[in-house]
């Protein structure tokens, strides 16, 4: 008798457990900031040996997994940088505890940047969540004795991501 409900008890439990729906993850990818880190870099073609430059690393989600670029979408400069890019970063520079945006001009390019379609993160069935850690080296730092980044992501949909800051980055 106690084999018996002890049997009952466990198909009871594997319905139960089989019963549970998934956690529906957005469409809409999300970043988290991990961490900036100020970088020497060697720039061989103009000849100098030191350029300064940042090592941005943060977490991103997305629930559909249509994140990246095509490359051959990346390169067609007749597409707009809406399409071209998905990771896009806002300077901010800092005086006296407050922060002001970084008017870019011809000396720096656009901050944005293609991170590229990758097969890997293909998903099929119903779990179609992608994350992972983006590491991205920046080469043109404006130069101003304090910085920071805000940052997001856009998916091949169109759908941008939350809006992320770094921590202050010293450039001096």
């Amino acid at each position: 008798m106690n084999r018996i409900v002890l049997i009952l008890c466990s198909i009871a439990l594997c319905i139960d457990f089989a019963c549970i729906e998934t956690e529906p993850v957005s469409p809409v990818p999300e970043v988290a900031f991990t961490s900036i880190e100020l970088v020497n870099l060697v720039d061989t073609s103009l000849e100098n040996p030191y350029l300064k430059g940042a090592i941005l690393k943060f977490e991103f989600k997305d629930g559909d997994a249509d994140f990246g670029v095509y490359e051959s979408v990346a390169s067609d400069t007749s597409l707009p940088d809406s399409i071209r890019y998905n990771l896009f970063m806002d300077p901010f520079y800092k005086i006296d505890g407050a922060y002001f945006r970084v008017e870019l001009d011809t000396n720096y390019p656009p901050p944005y940047y293609s991170i590229f379609y990758n097969q890997k993160l293909d998903r099929v069935g119903q779990n179609k969540t992608v994350k992972g850690t983006i590491t991205l080296t920046i080469t043109d730092i404006p130069l101003y004795d304090t910085i920071k980044y805000d940052f997001y992501i856009r998916d091949r949909a169109g759908n941008n991501s939350n809006v992320e800051s770094t921590t202050d980055l010293g450039t001096n």
